[in-house]
Order: structure tokens, then sequence, then C-alpha cells
């Protein structure tokens, strides 16, 4: 999240281009001049791109937000009382989805504060607001980051796994994760204050003193985009390569080792961690999709510091692309409710268990029937010769038994 310091007059010296939060945020972290006030609003609304990227905010980001906070609230309902919760990485999931639910009110905050008249941020929500703010980003990364982590341990060490992973202990590890961000991030409520910006000629959240400045402008900047794209992008992309490998070779050493001596709890106990390896992977993958060009641009944007400045019309192009990127990484944390109905069958028949209890009546019917007919036992055609059971859950087990 960037900010770049141009206001009329700055020289190359003022200009600055910081780490992500301005990406989101798109309201100044280290300077006093948002991204909207690089040049002239006027002059930049002759350009189309620039007139697209507003409309891409003002349309999309409410939509965005809207369903969010949605998702995640009813994944949150999901996920904790139920059975599901005894899962640990369901623990995870449901940290995720509450910081994601913090995050998408932040992205609505940040979108009031565009409209003339509607300021949010006040000398008591400054510096509130942006420790939330980040908090939240970070601690919903670096716990999906935990997450995977232990999913990978959990599939390479099955036997254990039982021992070393819990609902308790992935409860402790979420605590754990929270303390350390919240000490990373809390300098925000220290240093924050609303000061005075002659360029805008309005009040404006910044840091405050010469010490504050430089670690905002100089520090923050690159710890910020570890923490919340390169450290979390490169993991989750090593961890997610080595959880695949380890799946391949737990199925093909089950097919040539185990055959014809699994039981239907192993089959089901198996297929439930399969599940749950497919939903990980699943919502990783979107992260990494659409979270990583925010770890490219990052990167690139202060190479082009001065191409941006060049021209109006570079201004409203590199607007319209930051816009673009923005909005990708506030969708990550906007479907995953998406995901997990997607990926997870455990997820929708605890959902429906919840919302619609009455549309898993018939197939409750249907698998009691199914297991009585499969516990019924007959006889041929011939009275006296032989009985043939079928036992409950068998394959094609059939016992003949001379009369």
């Amino acid at each position: 999240m960037e900010t770049l310091d141009i206001a009329q007059g700055n020289n190359s010296e003022n200009s600055h281009v910081t780490s992500m939060a301005w990406s989101f945020t798109r309201q100044p972290i280290v300077t006093e001049v948002p991204f909207n006030y690089l040049a002239d609003d006027a002059a930049l609304l002759r350009y189309t791109e620039f007139r697209v990227a507003l409309w891409i905010d003002y349309i999309y980001v409410p939509i965005c937000a809207s369903f969010g906070i949605a998702g995640n609230l009813l994944s949150m309902r999901v996920l904790l009382p139920s059975r599901m919760s005894e899962s640990s990485t369901c623990v995870y999931m449901a940290a995720m989805s509450a910081s994601d639910i913090i995050i998408q009110i932040c992205n609505i905050l940040f979108l009031v504060r565009k409209f003339e008249g509607h300021e949010v941020l006040t000398t008591g929500s400054c510096g509130l607001i942006y420790f939330l703010f980040f908090f939240s980003i970070h601690s919903n990364v670096i716990v999906m980051v935990v997450m995977t982590a232990e999913r990978y341990l959990a599939i390479s060490h099955p036997l254990q796994a039982g021992q070393w992973f819990s609902k308790r202990k992935a409860q402790l590890a979420v605590v754990v994760t929270w303390v350390l961000v919240l000490m990373i991030d809390l300098h925000h409520l220290i240093i924050r204050r609303m000061d005075w910006n002659d360029a805008l000629q309005m009040e404006v959240c910044v840091p405050v003193g010469a010490t504050s400045k430089y670690f905002t402008e100089k520090i923050w900047p690159w710890l910020d985009g570890a923490l919340y794209c390169y450290i979390p992008f490169f993991s989750v992309l090593i961890f997610n390569i080595l959880i695949v490998h380890q799946m391949n070779v737990s199925n093909k050493f089950r097919e040539s080792n185990i055959r014809g001596g699994r039981t239907e709890t192993a089959d089901k106990q198996s297929e439930q961690n399969r599940q749950i390896t497919i939903m990980l992977l699943l919502v990783t993958c979107t992260f990494l999709l659409l979270v990583g060009p925010m770890a490219v641009i990052i990167v690139v944007e202060r190479e082009i510091a001065g191409w941006m400045q060049a021209s109006n019309y570079n201004q409203a192009l590199f607007h319209l692309v930051r816009t673009i990127i923005n909005n990708l990484s506030y969708t990550n944390h906007a479907i995953n409710f998406i995901l997990y109905s997607l990926s997870g069958n455990r997820f929708r028949r605890e959902f429906t268990l919840i919302f619609c209890p009455c549309c898993l009546k018939d197939e409750k019917a249907n698998k009691q029937q199914e297991k009585k007919e499969k516990t019924t036992t007959w006889t041929t055609e011939s009275p006296g010769t032989c009985i043939t059971v079928v036992l409950p859950d068998s394959t094609s087990s059939v016992y003949t038994v001379n009369a």
C-alpha cells in the first residue's frame, strides 16, 4: 500500500513509495498526500483510465465488502459451533474469517473517506483504524501460513499428527500469532495523529515526529511488504508443492501396501482429511493468485516512480493498475466462503444442517434404507440348499451356508 508524496512544488527528493498500506487504504501512510492528489483531479479526470479506476472503487468495493462480510460471518457460524470446530484446520479458518471481516469493514471506511464531508478519521479513531487494518491483514496471512505448515506436517507424519495437533493447540497458535502481530502493529496507535496538511487544506492521519516519520518511510514499507506479501507468498507456495508431493507419495503407498485391508472408518477418515487438504490448497492457491500481483507491484513501482511523475496520463494509468491490484487483494479476503463451499462436502453439509435441516431429512432416510438393504438376509430359490448373506458395507462378500 503506497503513497507518493507529490504535492505541488515538491521535488523528487520528497517522493516516496512505501509499502502495502496505501494499496488497501488509498490514504497516506508515510506522507500527507494520498494518491488521488498526485495531480489536480480535474486534470486526471480527463483520462479514461482514471475514471475507470474511480468507478471500479465506487461500484466494486461496496459489493466486495458486503459479500465478504456476509460470507465470512456465515463461515464463522458454520466453523465454530459445529462438529467441524473440533478440527484444528477449522480453527485457523475461523480466525481468518474474523480478520477478513475487519479488513472489509476498513475497506468500506476508506471508501467513504473519498466522498466530501464524510471523514471517518478523527483524533480518537485515526490510529485505531490503521492499527485494526494492519493487524487484520498481517494476522490473516500469518495464520494461513501456520495452517498450511500444520497440514503439511499432518500429511507427512500421519502417525504423529494426532499427538502433535489438536483444537487446543491450534487455538494457542492463533493466540500466539495475534500477540506477535499486535507487538509489530501496535505503533500505529502510538505514533499516528490527525495533522493539518497545507497542500490538501485538511487534516490527515499521519505519523507525528521525525523518528516516527523516518520509521514509517524507510523501515515500515519493507516490514509491511514482507509480512503481508513476500513471507506468506513464498511460504505458502513451498508448502503447497510439498503437500501435493506428499499426497502423491501417500496415495501410492496406500495403493501398494493396504489393498483389501482398509475399514470403513479408515476410508471415511482418509476422505475427510483429503477434503480438508483440498479445501486448504484451494484457499492458499487463491491467495497466491490474487495477492501475487501485489508482491510484484511493490517492487516495480519503486523502479518507475520517475515515469509516474512524468505526465498526468502516466499517473492515471498507474492509478488504474493499482486500483485493480488493490481490489484483487480485497477479493482474496471476501471469497473464502465460496471456496469452502466448493471444495468441502463437510462444510456444505454443516451449512445445510444449520440453515436448512429439513433438506437433509430425505438424504438421511435414504441412507437408512440403504443400510437396511445391505443388512438383509435372503435365500435362494431352491429351499434347503444355501443362504446368501450380504454384510453391512461389504464390497462383494457373499457367504453361502449349506442348509
